[in-house]
C-alpha cells in the first residue's frame, strides 16, 4: 500500500511537472508568435500599407484611427529620417493587454513602436515611445 501511495505521489508530481512544463513552452511560442505579428504590422506600416494595416485594429481602435490616421502616425516619425529597419521586438503584459515593442531604426535615431493587441489579438493601440536603451 505504501508503495501505491508513494508511486501514485511520484506519478502526480511528474504529471504536474510535465504540466507546467508545457504551459511555460505554449507560453514562450505564444509570446514569440505575439512578437512576429507585431514585427508584421510595423513592417505594414512602414511599406505604406496602411490599408492593410487598418484591417488588423480592434473595432474600437479602427472607429478612432483610419487608414490616413495611420500613415500620419507614421510619417510623424520622419524627423528620426528615413526608415531604415527593425532592430528587434520584445513582449510585455500591461494592465492584461499583451504589448509588443518594435525597436525601429532611422536615419537620426530609434524609436519603438509599442503595438497593443487584444484577447482576440487585433491591435487595441500604438503608440510610438523612445526606444529602451540597453
Amino acid at each position: 500500500m505504501v508503495r501505491r501511495n508513494a508511486a501514485l505521489l511520484l506519478l502526480a508530481v511528474l504529471a504536474c511537472a510535465l504540466l507546467a512544463g508545457c504551459g511555460k513552452d505554449e507560453q514562450a511560442d505564444s509570446s514569440a508568435n505575439l512578437a512576429d505579428k507585431g514585427a508584421e504590422f510595423v513592417t505594414l506600416l512602414a511599406e505604406g500599407n496602411f490599408e492593410e494595416a487598418a484591417t488588423w485594429l480592434d473595432p474600437t481602435m479602427a472607429a478612432a484611427m483610419s487608414a490616413a490616421k495611420l500613415e500620419e502616425a507614421w510619417r510623424s516619425l520622419s524627423s528620426g529620417g528615413a526608415y531604415q529597419g527593425q532592430a528587434g521586438t520584445r513582449t510585455a503584459m500591461e494592465q492584461g493587454f499583451e504589448i509588443v515593442y518594435v525597436t525601429c531604426n532611422f536615419e537620426r535615431g530609434s524609436a519603438d513602436v509599442k503595438v497593443v493587441f487584444d484577447q482576440q489579438g487585433k491591435v487595441g493601440g500604438i503608440w510610438f515611445v523612445p526606444a529602451q536603451s540597453g
